[in-house]
């Protein structure tokens, strides 16, 4: 079976390949899935995705598989979509795979979709959700970007024949508004996670990895890591995630620590390199996730795989992944009173927090493996190609 998989891929084919990258998002799950079914047994896979700054396509190896970069375009926003999407194209024609799977309802998809092959798109969020969330503190500018991005989404939803839902979340946003059969598969995790062996909790050393950009509630975070305090001299929060996107909202998240006291003990790290990454999983005793929207967080599966128990706010699809009261514990979004009661009644109980914290492991054994995840993939290519055939 020949593969041609597209979407976000972490590697930028003009710098000298290094230690492998541990991105987050669309592309850790993008390069597991790569590496995973590269290892599969007669199967053939190309990767393709856009890099901005290239003038001409690149073909790189990958490790077990070959990845195609073409150029992405400045310009307009319409404009730059279209021709990404015929470089996509013309990468898929030259491969000529059996199925094209695109990840993300946007350029991706568009182009899997007018490939003239089968066809399965993977959706990893519910863009108009998103929109709406951004939309009150959004300039019209980037009113006008999210406003085109949903109609995207539109189109693809409505010509998509099979999607693979990473979340219960997905389906419920999408079902009938399409026909598309729904095929439930969950993002791997790479193999990294599971290969860390981290302590026993009794640190009191609190973990969010996220952006800081307002979609995550990090202010929420900081205002309950406020309350917190005060009960726990002893506990720290440490926010791992870039602070590029919304410099403005990072001032912000630094000077709400400061007027609660707590600045010397709130840690935001920004992006750190993989081994750090996993150095902060493996110290903390407790991860916290505040979002106002989310669909399914790869950081929560990450800590999951360590085997750290998760505290999450109850939107999209998080309560799908969190067993409220075995894995962790979900509350309400934008409680700060209610996310520092939880997570500090899990501190002071630290027995309790490692059971968590095993139950969670073992859940994400049985979801998140990588091989487990081809499996599912695997079967939903198959279905494609016999419903074509």
């Amino acid at each position: 079976m020949k593969v041609a998989l597209l979407g976000p891929y972490p590697v930028d084919p003009r710098v000298p390949a290094g230690q492998p990258p541990l991105p987050g998002g669309v592309d850790a799950v993008v390069l597991a899935l790569a590496r995973g079914l590269a290892r599969w047994p007669g199967l053939e896979l190309r990767v393709i995705t856009a890099v901005s700054g290239l003038t001409t396509p690149v073909q790189v190896d990958g490790g077990g598989f070959l990845l195609s970069c073409v150029p992405r375009p400045r310009g307009g926003r319409l404009t730059g979509q279209r021709q990404v999407v015929r470089n996509l194209r013309q990468q898929i024609a030259a491969f000529a795979p059996d199925v094209v799977h695109g990840h993300i309802a946007g350029i991706y998809a568009r182009a899997a979709l007018v490939s003239g092959r089968p066809a399965v798109i993977t959706l990893h969020g519910v863009i108009c959700r998103e929109m709406q969330q951004a939309w009150p503190t959004s300039s019209w500018p980037t009113r006008l970007r999210w406003l085109s991005d949903a109609l995207f989404e539109r189109a693809v939803i409505r010509r998509a024949p099979e999607i693979i839902a990473i979340s219960p979340y997905i389906v419920a946003e999408f079902h009938g508004r399409t026909r598309a059969r729904f095929h439930g598969v969950e993002n791997p995790v790479d193999d990294r996670f599971f290969a860390v062996k981290a302590p026993p909790p009794g640190r009191e050393r609190l973990l969010c990895v996220a952006r800081l950009i307002p979609r995550k509630g990090i202010l929420a975070l900081v205002r309950a890591f406020g309350q917190l305090a005060q009960a726990r001299p002893a506990a720290i929060l440490v926010v791992v995630g870039e602070t590029e996107t919304a410099p403005d909202y990072t001032a912000q998240c630094r000077a709400l620590a400061a007027e609660l006291g707590v600045a010397e003990r709130v840690e935001f790290t920004g992006a750190l390199s993989p081994d750090a990454v996993l150095a902060q999983y493996a110290a903390s005793d407790l991860v916290l996730l505040s979002s106002e929207q989310e669909t399914a967080p790869v950081s929560i599966a990450e800590a999951m795989a360590i085997g750290r128990a998760v505290v999450a706010t109850d939107v999209g699809g998080c309560a799908a992944m969190v067993a409220d009261g075995v894995t962790g514990h979900v509350v309400p979004p934008r409680d700060p009173v209610a996310l520092a009661a939880t997570a500090g009644a899990l501190l002071a109980d630290p027995v309790r927090l490692a059971r968590m914290g095993q139950a969670a492991r073992a859940a994400a054994e049985a979801r998140f493996r990588l091989d487990a995840v081809v499996e599912a993939t695997l079967a939903v290519y198959r279905h494609t190609l016999e419903g074509k055939a």
